[in-house]
């Protein structure tokens, strides 16, 4: 592979028409601009370092035992060399080397040119590129790589189709985002590890408490997706809770933004405090707290639930379960099973009620994944009409969206409209951010492959 600075070179000139901006009095569309650049310039200096790092990580090879570059130079690998250059941890330096060993172009193997052939391509040529143009960060390659792998597994007459199509999505997505998707299409292709999987996780599943040196207590839980849910549901309906408190207090204050509330907790500290507070209550009643009340909600397809093989979604939780724990936590009164597929049951209620009915709210969970806009989990997030109800808007479909707290407040105030198109809902920027006020994509269908 020959080196080359072009590309780095080409958004280094990009960043350098900005030279001499006082920062501090320059307009935020031009930091917008400075930013993005500066984006590209740390892309392409890390596909620049990933090339390097790669052939010293070849000339490291263990096979060369003493002779290897990384052993010459007192490290016992090339990570461990990479990881001292940089000042970072050795993960951080694997992702770098497992980026390079996509992109790079590989030797001939036997059989298929032989000695003296022309080398093989790399093992993902679209994610290659999109890595080498700078469309896709170094992390998200390294996800998808990861990914592309185990689906090859089990589905590689389908995986360039389907490596085109999770790198055009990965461009304009954030790394959770990324990760969200990879999740879902992993699952898809291999609904029978999924099952493993939750088994693996029930059984290793642990909660540890230290004292902390600070003085305080520090609570690590690792737990599969079934023994989390009610906790992770609980915690999450607390701090919608309090956001919407804020919200109310302030309209009877009259006060405006997101700046206005009495309770300033962090969405941690509050969760933290629903935690002592329900262990509290544990302790000393035998009752059930009453403070928050909320749903787990589990979604699954009905040709997976008969015929066992598929995954299904828990609200609030990233990763799938298998149908057979989805099938164990609908045992529990506290778990809402919702069948998906099959004729649709007509959700739209009119314009009489203000409030939207139990039925459609799954529905829009079901559309919208959670906060259209952040993605926050649906126990933060309230229907929203589009056109106001006071406005004359239906409450129905067409005329509502998930939108939490934070979300719902910036979006309207700074100027953003939303609509719903063919089932999926559009943000619409005000022209002060984007003059040719293009729409751009929400809910679900954000960081989701379409089917």
């Amino acid at each position: 592979m020959t080196f080359s600075t072009a590309e780095l070179d080409q958004r280094i000139a990009l960043a350098r028409a900005f030279e001499g901006d006082d920062l501090a009095s320059t307009p935020s569309a031009r930091l917008v601009e400075l930013q993005a650049a500066l984006v590209q310039v740390h892309r392409m200096a890390e596909v620049a370092l990933g090339e390097v790092a790669g052939e010293l990580a070849r000339r490291s090879d263990p096979a060369d035992g003493l002779a290897g570059v990384a052993r010459q130079r007192g490290f016992a690998s090339a990570g461990k060399m990479l990881a001292g250059a940089m000042g970072t941890s050795e993960s951080e330096a694997q992702r770098i080397l497992a980026v390079a060993d996509v992109v790079a172009v590989r030797p001939a193997e036997p059989g298929r040119g032989g000695e003296g052939g022309a080398p093989q391509g790399p093992r993902f040529p679209m994610l290659a590129r999109a890595v080498k143009s700078g469309a896709v960060s170094m992390e998200a390659a390294a996800a998808i790589t990861r990914a592309l792998e185990r689906i090859g597994n089990v589905a590689p007459e389908r995986l360039g189709e389907l490596e085109e199509r999770i790198v055009t999505k990965a461009r304009s997505l954030s790394m959770r985002d990324v990760k969200r998707m990879l999740l879902s299409e992993e699952a898809r292709h291999r609904p029978a590890d999924i099952a493993l999987r939750d088994q693996v996780a029930f059984e290793n599943r642990y909660v540890q408490i230290r004292d902390e040196a600070d003085g305080s207590v520090g609570i690590h839980a690792r737990l599969d997706v079934s023994t989390a849910a009610p906790i992770v549901t609980l915690l999450q309906a607390a701090v919608k809770s309090v956001m919407r408190s804020r919200r109310d207090n302030a309209v009877k204050k009259g006060k405006t933004g997101l700046d206005y509330a009495d309770d300033d907790r962090t969405p941690g500290q509050i969760q933290a405090d629903a935690l002592s507070a329900y262990a509290r209550h544990a302790l000393g009643c035998q009752e059930v707290p009453t403070g928050v009340t909320t749903t787990i909600v589990v979604r699954g397809d009905v040709e997976a639930l008969r015929s066992g093989l598929g995954c299904a979604k828990v609200d609030g939780i990233d990763s799938d379960v298998s149908i057979g724990t989805m099938r164990r936590m609908a045992v529990d009164a506290e778990v809402l099973p919702m069948i998906m597929g099959g004729p649709s049951t007509p959700l739209d209620v009119g314009s009489r009620d203000r409030l939207f009915s139990t039925e459609v709210k799954l529905a829009l969970v079901e559309r919208d994944g959670g906060c259209s806009w952040c993605h926050a989990p649906p126990s933060f997030c309230e229907a929203h009409h589009i056109r106001w109800w006071k406005r004359g808007g239906p409450t129905d479909i067409a005329n509502r969206v998930l939108l939490c707290v934070s979300c719902h407040h910036r979006i309207h105030g700074a100027g953003w409209e939303i609509e719903i198109r063919e089932q999926q809902v559009w943000f619409i920027p005000p022209a002060s951010i984007d003059p040719a006020r293009t729409p751009r994509i929400g809910g679900r269908a954000h960081y989701e492959l379409s089917s």
